[in-house]
């Protein structure tokens, strides 16, 4: 009988099989730590050597085939021990010329002359340079011109607010003027007074004769 109703028994719960998750230790948490910093710099490393080999690459100068008779320090500029020395080379001479035509003291004297005006390429321009005055002074001129409008527009708008205010002075005082107690004292100096009695009609009857 027991096996025959064993099948109308609850099943036993089966106990948990997943494992639980376990609490570390400082020297695990110690060691879990020491291995990331460890690939971190490898990474790192990796990272750099990827770098410098690129900027190596790029860095690399490219061979170029040298001409006959070509030296590889050919065509390089001259380093300043040369030009120093080629520098003293010179004669006087040059030296004087090339001094006068740097030098910004005839430059100075041509303008303060008026020299600099007497030249072919200035004479050659004046119709143009006489144009470009023309257009500066009518240009002044449109300006003087348009400040005098101003004045003028300001001095018209500042006409108008004054005949506006005088316009709404005389329009109250008319407005008073019309009131009934105003109209009562003007009229009683006329010897006339308000009639105070209301108004009756007059019958007329007709006599027969």
């Amino acid at each position: 009988m027991k096996k025959f109703f064993s099948f109308l028994r609850k099943p036993k719960a089966k106990p948990n099989s997943r494992p639980r998750n376990r609490v570390l230790t400082a020297t695990e948490i110690a060691a879990q730590e020491e291995q990331k910093r460890k690939l971190a710099e490898q990474q790192a490393k990796a990272a750099f050597r990827k770098k410098a080999q690129r900027t190596a690459k790029e860095a690399k100068p490219r061979n170029r085939i040298l001409k006959e008779g070509e030296s590889a320090t050919t065509g390089a500029r001259p380093t300043r021990t040369r030009w120093f020395k080629r520098r003293k080379q010179r004669s006087p001479q040059e030296r004087a010329a090339r001094r006068t035509q740097n030098s910004i003291g005839p430059i100075v004297r041509d303008i303060l002359s008026g020299e600099f005006l007497t030249r072919e390429g200035v004479t050659r321009h004046i119709p143009y340079l006489i144009f470009v005055s023309v257009l500066f002074i009518a240009y002044i001129a449109m300006g003087y011109q348009f400040e005098r409008l101003e004045r003028e527009k300001l001095q018209t708008k500042r006409q108008l607010e004054e005949l506006s205010a005088e316009y709404k002075t005389l329009k109250a005082e008319f407005e008073t003027q019309l009131q009934q107690s105003t109209v009562e004292q003007n009229i009683a100096e006329l010897g006339l007074r308000q009639n105070v009695e209301p108004p009756f009609l007059l019958e007329y009857q007709s006599v027969e004769p």
